[in-house]
């Protein structure tokens, strides 16, 4: 369990079994233009790289994080998803929190994702975990909306 997640709260590995309701809280969490396809999902889930979280409260699960190992250059967060009845009580840091772990184990320094400009929930949130933002991403997603690109340098301890 992530500090700070609550004590209900248990976050484990990705199983594939997992894959339908992680596709149900994606299409939840944002817009059709954005939200993953399920075998985009699957594609990103099975790559060899990949670091798949999941959180589960009450045995259901309710949020999940997708990173990945960029070549031992940078850990790659590519999507974080809580559903909106279980946000603002600490399960997004407890996902954030063990996909760093994972990242500094594998002895990368630094974490990278994208993030919506219209999402500034979501910038603050990570700007609290250490991000910047370093570019902005002209039509990075469909439909031509733009993304921000963050950068967070890893420490040994969190945060």
């Amino acid at each position: 369990m992530g500090a700070g997640a609550g004590p209900e709260v248990s976050i484990r590995c990705y199983r594939p079994g997992d894959i339908d309701r992680l596709h149900a809280i994606d299409r939840i969490c944002f817009d059709e233009s954005i939200a993953y396809s399920r075998a985009e999902l699957l594609y990103y889930l099975r790559h060899p790289r990949a670091v798949g979280k999941v959180a589960e409260r009450a045995a259901s699960i309710v949020g999940f994080a997708l990173g990945r190992i960029e070549e031992k250059l940078f850990g790659h967060v590519i999507t974080l998803d809580v559903m909106p009845e279980a946000r603002r009580c600490g399960i997004g840091a407890a996902l954030l929190e063990s996909l760093h772990a994972d990242f500094r184990s594998a002895g990368l320094p630094v974490a990278v994702l994208e993030v919506d400009v219209a999402n500034t929930g979501a910038q603050r949130f990570y700007q609290r975990w250490g991000y910047e933002q370093v570019e902005t991403l002209r039509g990075y997603y469909n439909g031509g909306r733009d993304a921000y690109r963050m950068v967070c340098f890893l420490r040994s301890g969190r945060r």
